[in-house]
């Protein structure tokens, strides 16, 4: 797959879609997470979770990021300036000395505002030293910090006190947990609850990941996140769908008292 994967960028194989970030108590498109795939000639189009660690041990997740960047900027040079675009990167793409002057020389070569930006790394893989000061200096150029996939790992809480964060993504499983069993979905709404409270706490956004019904919408609403993201406010689109998107009357979220309560 190495092999293939070099291939992919020198021939530009790798698209990126848009998944819309809703603010759920006016239900406005607040901006959207790019979102990698490998659009291979043969296999047609791959997800992530394929090739990511071949990517990640080959050493060409750091290219293939840079690249993906390149393309994040071409797209979004249009865009509303009050749309926020969440990038991906792994703690490896961060550990080089060179990560943060690579990804700023790349904003601003492209003239993409550095507050237009996000960047999102996941508290599954290890945040090292390295990482950690990358995050630090483009936190301090406007760039701001979200941590991905919280409540999946096993870092999160240290993360929390350790990264300069601005946004908490609560992981898909907790939202999904929302509408399992009477007694499961009482106690996710629980937790949720208390996650949304400290990132409130600490100053930092929460977007519970993977809503995909009414019923999980109001729930986050009710538990206190304030952004949410998933199926039911948008599925990821093209760059090219950006503009109709955003063009569409926002969704409507469920209110929080159409929703039972569990307390």
């Amino acid at each position: 797959m190495v092999r293939e994967l070099r291939e992919a960028l020198d021939d530009h194989q790798f698209e990126v879609l848009y998944q819309p970030q809703v603010h759920l108590e006016t239900s406005i498109i607040t901006g959207y997470e790019a979102l990698l795939r490998w659009r291979h000639p043969l296999r047609g189009v791959i997800e992530p979770q394929d090739f990511m660690r071949s990517a990640e041990l080959s050493g060409l997740i750091i290219p293939i990021g840079l690249q993906t960047l390149d393309l994040i900027c071409a797209h979004i040079s249009h865009w509303d300036d009050q749309l926020n675009i969440a990038v991906n990167f792994s703690p490896r793409q961060l550990s080089t000395n060179e990560a943060a002057r690579e990804i700023l020389d790349t904003l601003d070569r492209s003239g993409t505002p550095h507050n237009k930006v996000i960047v999102e790394v996941t508290e599954l893989g290890v945040v090292g030293q390295n990482a950690a000061a990358t995050l630090a200096t483009l936190h301090k150029e406007g760039i701001r910090i979200a941590l991905d996939d919280f409540g999946a790992g096993f870092a999160s809480f240290a993360a929390l006190s350790e990264l300069p964060l601005d946004i908490l993504k609560i992981d898909q499983s907790l939202t999904w947990a929302l509408s399992d069993s009477e007694h499961s979905s009482e106690r996710a709404f629980i937790v949720m609850e208390s996650i949304a409270a400290i990132a409130d706490k600490l100053g930092m956004e929460s977007i519970a990941e993977g809503v995909e019904t009414a019923d999980q919408a109001a729930a986050v609403i009710r538990a206190g996140c304030t952004t949410g993201q998933g199926y039911y406010f948008g599925k990821p689109l093209p760059a090219d769908a950006h503009t109709t998107a955003i063009q569409e009357p926002p969704l409507a979220v469920a209110s929080p008292a159409q929703h039972r309560r569990w307390r």
